[in-house]
């Protein structure tokens, strides 16, 4: 009678510990996440595909975009569009930026946008910055406290596995949520 009570009370214990240890076990999605290096505006990040800083960010209700041969095209947003300047340079092969986002305090992303074309496409060579920016377009409430992450280096025409534990950036944007009128960029050259 005694050893049943005992394995009884062992047992009373031991699942709600095991079931707190359960909760307390991060999720796959956040286990095998990139590693990110952390930056803030002004600051080279390093990673071993390549260096980032970020020069300058601005936001704005409609972006104006300069293209080629000096063509200029305006573009109105349902939101903000968020103009990050950015310097990278590629530390040991070919490589372009990856999968370039912008991070809400909330948790949601928002991508690059591909209307026109953003540092995020073109290829960095090994050594020689580059510089260029990049646009997003996000609702308004999501411009405060964005952070901007870049993740997933793609490798020219050799395949790599996914993203997971490979090296990211994150950089701290400090956007204060006001937006100006205009933001401008030009497109990069690819």
């Amino acid at each position: 009678m005694r050893k049943a009570l005992l394995t009884v009370g062992a047992c009373a214990v031991l699942l709600p510990l095991i079931g707190a240890v359960q909760r307390l076990q991060p999720d796959a999605d956040r286990v095998y996440r990139p590693i990110a290096a952390t930056g803030r505006i002004g600051q080279e990040v390093r990673t071993p595909p390549y260096t980032v800083r970020v020069d300058g960010v601005a936001s704005g209700r409609e972006l104006r975009v300069a293209g080629f041969l000096g063509k200029t095209s305006r573009q109105a947003a349902k939101g903000v569009w968020v103009v990050v300047g950015l310097t990278a340079t590629a530390t040991q092969e070919d490589v372009a930026l990856g999968r370039v986002t912008l991070r809400a305090p909330d948790g949601r992303t928002f991508a690059a946008t591909d209307r026109f074309t953003g540092l995020d496409t073109v290829t960095l060579r090994p050594g020689i910055p580059v510089s260029g920016q990049v646009a997003f377009e996000l609702p308004a409430a999501a411009v405060k406290g964005a952070v901007l992450d870049i993740s997933r280096p793609a490798y020219g025409d050799v395949f790599r596995p996914s993203g997971a534990l490979g090296p990211a950036v994150e950089i701290e944007l400090r956007l204060d949520g006001t937006a100006a009128p205009t933001v401008s960029m030009t497109e990069a050259d690819t």
